[in-house]
């Protein structure tokens, strides 16, 4: 039997992945803090603790043994090296860590996963604590052949999405209300939708050239805001007004009235698909399909709080 501990499983991308690899008959513990309910069924053991505390981990983890660790809810290196530190490494054949795309230095370029990384002013701290676990995860292969895979991510959407970005577009067309977009940057970004994404970390278990390696995750269409904003149009068979906001010249910032930065996200796969892992094959007007049918079903009541300038933004000239 294969034994698998998720580390996560009460938010968007943690409780898909533990769902899915469920679904596929593996015997999957997760590890959260116990503060929100577990919404799906299966899990053979809901192991409860701060993952920050090594008190924690300690009671929980060190008496377990896993073949397969995917490490979901890590942001810091302080987080993958506590873990690190606690896990039985007997029978582990693989830590899957996952990262993001925000790791990499700004540029508009195509990037590949040897593209230099670093602090990156558009995505703040964040990316710059996902490179330091990453660099933590590379130093622990490199010393110890530490069976680390990690992938970055770009725009991961989907059914259950806890974030409110298809579910921004959905409500605004279905209420028939405008929506403002970033405009004059050129942009262009990605997208991978949940299902593809599981797909992709669970094949991670079964390809024997990807230990220690980095892989970018993401659909190879590339699409602009616009191009976003009328793939809800296709779904929902109704259209609203574009409200184009000329980010050169407008007072007001791009996450203030939209749910995504206005920056370029632009990701080779190349690798992935030499080194033998699923590639993504829903397109964006797919996935939204999918996505649209689970925001009928659920109706999904989100907010963002910066999004505080939307009305502003549509009443700019």
């Amino acid at each position: 039997m294969v034994e698998i501990l998720v580390m996560g499983g009460t938010e968007f991308v943690s409780s898909s992945i533990a769902k899915y690899l469920i679904g596929k008959g593996y015997a999957v513990d997760i590890f959260t803090r116990g503060i929100k309910p577990i919404k799906f069924e299966g899990v053979r053991n809901h192991l409860k603790g701060d993952r920050k505390s090594s008190e924690d981990l300690e009671a929980v983890l060190s008496d377990r043994q896993y073949d397969y660790v995917f490490d979901i809810s890590a942001y810091t290196k302080g987080d993958v090296e506590s873990l690190i530190n606690i896990l039985n490494k007997d029978r582990l054949k693989k830590y899957i860590f996952c990262s993001s795309g925000a790791v990499y230095n700004s540029t508009t370029e195509r990037i590949k996963e040897d593209f230099p990384r670093g602090e990156n002013h558009v995505w703040g701290t964040y990316g710059y604590d996902k490179k330091a676990a990453e660099d933590y995860l590379f130093s622990k292969w490199e010393s110890e052949k530490l069976p680390i895979v990690i992938f970055r991510p770009t725009y991961i959407y989907g059914e259950n999405n806890n974030l409110y970005r298809e579910s921004f577009l959905f409500d605004r067309i279905t209420e028939e209300r405008s929506i403002p977009i970033p405009y004059g940057n050129n942009t262009r970004t990605q997208f991978i939708h949940i299902s593809d994404l599981v797909k992709v970390f669970e094949s991670a278990m079964f390809c024997d050239k990807v230990s220690g390696q980095a892989y970018n995750v993401t659909h190879p269409e590339i699409v602009s805001w616009e191009d976003w904003v009328k793939s809800g149009f296709d779904v929902t068979g109704k259209s609203i007004d574009i409200k184009r906001v000329n980010m050169k010249e407008a007072d007001i910032r791009d996450r203030e009235f939209f749910p995504f930065r206005d920056v370029t996200y632009y990701l080779a796969t190349d690798k992935s698909a030499k080194d033998g892992l699923y590639m993504p094959e829903l397109n964006l007007r797919e996935g939204m399909e999918q996505t649209y049918q689970w925001y009928l079903e659920v109706k999904p009541k989100l907010i963002d709080r910066r999004m505080t300038k939307v009305e502003v933004a549509l009443s700019l000239k």
